[in-house]
């Protein structure tokens, strides 16, 4: 009992330096993405800059998705520690090109003027987005919490930034595209040697083998596909309807605004944790909830007073006024942070499926109105039905809690 204080100011510690961790490279990643963007809308022609956009929206798209071969083997009998890192690549790799058809489809609809060569480079993209996602989650289950947000982090906005380097440097898009993502396939190489040393690949092979017949990761794979698929359809439509420059300044200002998102980023995981174990989390819930509840008070009074007092700013960063609707997304974003608390609440009390249904369905019936609101009214449409969907999310999720229980997923005895 004399250890239990020691014990959990270790405890809190560890979470301060994780935090300050994930915070730095959130941080440093976003800034370095941003940079890039600005720097080559100062340099290069709307239409070639929606072009470099797109191909950093399909980027961020495959490394966003879950292909959930270690989470699923963490389930399993064995644990992570059953296999090595290169069966976890090889699987990643294999479900990168099972999926890579279908991201260059949605690249050709949000660009219809990518070129086919362009597209060519899909499947490597997706390996490295999935590869980078699957080692991060190994990583983290192995301790090793500084290279898992070094790699997940550093991957894509390493990759953006050599892309706008090859790009300022007056190469072709789809030379910047080979440079950029075969830097990122040798940064995962590195980092998985790292990981594990060297790699036996006869044992890699059977390993693999066993994971692709594990189907959990089916499961866990499609939370992450309704999840990104309900976060990502604005920009697919953006990129579509909008003009150069106004996606341009879209996307800035989504980018930009977006890093609130930070909070439910860094608390989300620790309130489904202490959920997920039984642990009495309501006191730290209630305390994640006003963290969140003032900085986004603070949040918005920042945007409505650069909006008001110094409005060449946000011009001058974003490339474009888009008035008061850019204080509506704000909201939108605000809105949204609590909506990621309340899911992660709901998967750690073992009601994932409500959080995904909920989700599932807010995400088909809002994907009407944001093409119509981008169709007919451009950006600033589209930054005000962005609000729109959040609250529909909102409405969904309390309707669903109301839900009997009977058809919410049981809680897993699992503990990762």
């Amino acid at each position: 009992m004399n250890s239990l204080p020691f014990n959990s100011a270790g405890i809190a510690l560890g979470l301060g330096a994780r935090a300050a961790v994930v915070t730095g490279a959130y941080v440093a990643a976003g800034v370095a993405i941003l940079l890039t963007v600005i720097v080559l809308r100062g340099i290069v022609a709307p239409a070639a800059l929606r072009a470099v956009l797109a191909f950093i929206f399909m980027a961020t798209l495959s490394s966003g998705l879950e292909p959930a071969t270690v989470k699923a083997a963490a389930l399993g009998e064995g644990g992570v520690e059953a296999h090595g890192a290169g069966a976890y690549l090889t699987v990643s790799a294999l479900k990168g090109l099972l999926g890579a058809p279908v991201l260059a489809v949605i690249w050709r609809f949000a660009d219809p003027s990518v070129a086919p060569v362009d597209l060519l480079w899909t499947p490597l993209v997706t390996i490295a987005g999935f590869g980078a996602t699957d080692l991060r989650v190994l990583l983290d289950l192995r301790g090793r919490h500084g290279l898992a947000i070094a790699l997940k982090q550093g991957s894509l906005a390493g990759g953006v930034v050599v892309l706008g380097l090859a790009v300022a440097m007056k190469a072709p898009l789809t030379l910047a595209i080979g440079v950029s993502t075969l830097a990122r396939l040798v940064g995962l190489a590195v980092a998985a040697r790292l990981a594990e040393g060297g790699v036996d690949w006869m044992r890699t092979w059977r390993a693999a083998r066993r994971l692709l017949g594990d189907w959990r990761w089916l499961e866990l794979a499609a939370i992450s596909v309704i999840a990104t698929a309900g976060g990502s359809i604005d920009r697919v439509f953006g990129l579509r309807l909008l003009s150069p420059a106004d996606y341009s300044g879209y996307y800035l200002t989504y980018e930009i605004l977006s890093k609130f998102w930070l909070l439910p980023y860094l608390l989300g995981p620790i309130m489904f944790a202490r959920q997920a174990n039984g642990d009495d989390g309501r006191a730290f819930a209630r305390g994640a909830w006003a963290l969140t509840a003032a900085s986004a008070v603070a949040f918005l009074a920042g945007v409505a007073g650069v909006m008001a007092f110094v409005p060449s700013l946000l011009v001058r960063v974003v490339g474009a006024s888009f008035g008061v609707a850019t204080l509506v997304f704000a909201l939108g974003v605000a809105v949204s942070a609590f909506v990621q608390l309340h899911v992660a609440q709901l998967q750690g009390a073992g009601r994932a499926r409500v959080a995904v249904a909920a989700m599932g369905l807010a995400a088909v019936v809002t994907a009407p109105l944001l093409y119509l609101a981008a169709a007919r009214y451009g950006a600033p449409g589209l930054l005000w039905a962005f609000l729109a969907k959040v609250i529909l999310e909102v409405g969904f999720l309390a309707i669903g809690e109301r839900w009997p229980r009977r058809f919410s997923a049981r809680r897993s005895a699992a503990r990762i």
